[in-house]
């Protein structure tokens, strides 16, 4: 079975566990996964403890993804106390579906390439639907 980088999606509420299912619904399982969400009554030394222990757990030596839902909530936050502490972690906030798809698809290489693939859909990963369709009907008229 070939390696594949091991990721951590932490997110408010229940988001992450959620995008995790919709990726597998698309994908497939996932291995090497870790969810931690933030609920209201959770708690902080918890959160991190909890955090520190999934990338202790996952780390293989080539590094863990980290994915977050805000800058500068909790989850990134404590995910930027690893980033922090340790060198092999890659930590990007704001993910959706198209970016964790994104990130499934190429973990099989190094953090740089799972880094590229993500700076390379995240711009295209929310969509003026209207605009595209709008772009698509006046190049069907030039026509």
């Amino acid at each position: 079975m070939v390696r594949q980088l091991p990721i951590i999606l932490a997110s408010h509420g229940p988001f992450a566990q959620g995008a995790l299912e919709c990726a597998q619904m698309l994908m497939g399982q996932q291995q090497d996964i870790k969810v931690i969400s933030v609920l209201v009554d959770s708690n902080i030394d918890n959160l991190r403890q909890q955090m520190a222990e999934n990338y202790q757990s996952l780390n293989k030596g080539d590094g863990v993804i980290i994915l977050v839902d805000i800058m500068g909530g909790t989850p990134c936050n404590l995910a930027g106390e690893l980033l922090i502490q340790h060198g092999d972690v890659l930590l990007f906030s704001g993910f959706n579906i198209p970016v964790l798809l994104e990130v499934l698809n190429n973990r099989e290489g190094s953090l740089n390439d799972v880094k590229s693939a993500i700076e390379e859909v995240f711009p295209q990963s929310c969509v003026d639907v209207a605009q595209v369709l709008n772009s698509q009907r006046e190049q069907s008229t030039d026509l």
